[in-house]
């Protein structure tokens, strides 16, 4: 590996270590509460198929009936609240990593889809939501016409 090489990678790790430090500031330290955003973004994976496209979200510790799903063309909106865990009454927290709260992602599906048609399926804490594909909407064309 050439000195140019190497000089690009330290680069690349004070820049990452900057990062970590800053992102450490403002949420603070693996375990505190710290800041947090006004709702939450679950991972999600989308694919297609020959005949639908597929959406499975990340979304545990929620009951299937607090998700409302939402297609507007070629977007899909997941969202609902992650309750807090019931339980004792009075609680001192050593570490407190698991968020509760609103979430709420919205996907920009890669084809035309049939939103009446679609099936959502939630188990183990995964959201899977099968939308069946339709024929993309034909193009009106217009002939502009100068003066």
């Amino acid at each position: 590996m050439s000195r140019k090489t190497a000089d690009v990678f330290s680069q690349f790790e004070h820049i990452r270590e900057r990062m970590e430090q800053a992102y450490r500031q403002v949420l603070g330290g693996p375990g505190s509460p710290g800041f947090s955003s006004p709702y939450m973004e679950p991972a999600a994976d989308v694919y297609e198929t020959d005949g639908e496209v597929v959406v499975t979200v990340e979304i545990a510790g929620i009951s299937g009936e607090e998700i409302e799903l939402e297609v507007e063309g070629r977007s899909l909106l997941i969202q609902g609240v992650r309750r807090p865990l019931g339980g004792r009454p009075s609680r001192v927290y050593s570490q407190m990593e698991i968020t509760h709260g609103p979430f709420r992602r919205e996907l920009l599906l890669p084809a035309d889809v049939d939103a009446e048609q679609a099936q959502a399926a939630y188990k183990d804490g995964i959201l899977e939501v099968c939308l069946p594909k339709t024929a993309p909407s034909l193009n009106r064309h217009l002939r502009i016409v100068a003066r």
